[in-house]
């Protein structure tokens, strides 16, 4: 009897060790789970392109149908070194019916962020390559796109010929920077526009002397775009933590910063490390590290400020891949969908949020 005892006091014991770390609370069954709405098995596909890298995301705004592409890398250099792409994307609709499959035009090529419906017909360029929203079959543009290297964010202004694409990312080569550069995308031939916005005025930035200047700065990680305004969602590694301001898009392409003079602090800014981070014009969505996924709402019009969040216990992989299709009651339902590289299954789930 005394033994019985002494081995119960010793699972309370260890219980209470556990619950103290949190462990407990990051259980191994996510808070999504009972959401489980529909899923498609891809591994033959993604077995014959040979995949190794993964990056999932849902392609949507108000002109055009929401579809879910995931794209397949195998490593892109051959026997002899030399860089041979063969990656592929596979079109899907919100129902994750397989529309079809992409490629690039030559080996030579590649597909990369951004992903987003274009101006002047609903098509999506991935990259520097334009493709049919209803397949991944290309669409020929004169004069061909090439590659600028700015692996972005990017919206459409429209859905007419007068309408632009528009696109900011982090300088090619840099891990953090106090400025995006941007690129718009204009008329039916696609002329280029292109420039620089500051994140925090010059003023406030450290002198590029600094032995520290290229880690002190920031990540764009996300951007939405309302039709007037952008929310510019950014990491600061250097302090583990995610800010967000929003700025209209005239000023944000001619000569505007981000995060203005007259601003002390950013308006929206959460402790997180370097967590994956999916905005839209009504919030964002964090998928953490240690495990935890967050919803954040903001408010729609005015200076940038939360409004309310959401936690669930999440998933602590960094192989799986989300993407989020957080859509107005007006414009259909919303999803979470999450890709799985070792069972090349692609779910969907219900809304959690």
């Amino acid at each position: 009897m005394v033994k019985k005892h002494l081995g119960l006091l010793a699972l309370a014991c260890i219980i209470s060790v556990l619950a103290s770390c949190d462990l407990l609370t990051a259980t191994p069954f996510p808070g999504f789970i009972d959401k489980t709405d529909t899923s498609v098995d891809l591994g033959s596909r993604v077995d014959s392109i040979a995949g190794t890298s993964y990056d999932l995301t849902v392609v949507t705004d108000t002109w055009g149908s929401p579809r879910v592409l995931l794209l397949v890398e195998p490593p892109s250099s051959d026997s002899s070194g030399a860089f041979n792409y063969t990656g592929q994307l596979v079109f899907m609709d919100q129902d994750l019916n397989v529309l079809g499959q992409a490629s690039t035009a030559s080996s030579a090529d590649y597909f990369s962020k951004p992903y987003t419906y274009t101006h002047n017909g609903n098509n999506i360029l991935v990259g520097y390559t334009r493709l049919s929203a209803n397949g991944g079959q290309p669409v020929p543009l004169t004069p061909t796109l090439t590659a600028t290297g700015l692996a972005g964010y990017a919206f459409r202004t429209g859905n007419a010929p007068t309408d632009s694409t528009v696109l900011f990312a982090t300088p090619p080569g840099l891990y953090t920077s106090f400025q995006l550069s941007w690129l718009e995308y204009t008329d039916t031939i696609y002329g280029i526009t292109q420039g620089t916005l500051n994140i925090i005025p010059s003023a406030s930035q450290p002198s590029p002397s600094d032995p520290n200047y290229s880690n002190l700065g920031y990540q764009l990680v996300d951007l939405a775009y309302d039709g007037t305004n952008i929310v510019f969602v950014l990491s600061q590694p250097s302090v583990g933590q995610i800010v967000a301001a929003r700025l209209d898009f005239a000023s944000a392409i001619s000569g505007g910063t981000i995060l203005p003079a007259t601003v002390n602090s950013w308006p929206v800014s959460i402790g997180a490390d370097r967590p994956a981070v999916y905005a839209d014009t009504e919030g964002m969505f964090l998928v953490r590290r240690d495990g935890w996924m967050e919803r954040y709402t903001w408010t729609q019009t005015g200076a940038l400020s939360l409004t309310g969040s959401t936690r669930i216990v999440g998933d602590k992989s960094l192989t799986r891949k989300y993407a989020f299709l957080a859509q107005q009651a007006s414009s259909g339902p919303s999803y979470m969908y999450r890709f799985d590289p070792s069972s090349r299954i692609l779910t969907r789930y219900r809304r959690w949020w």
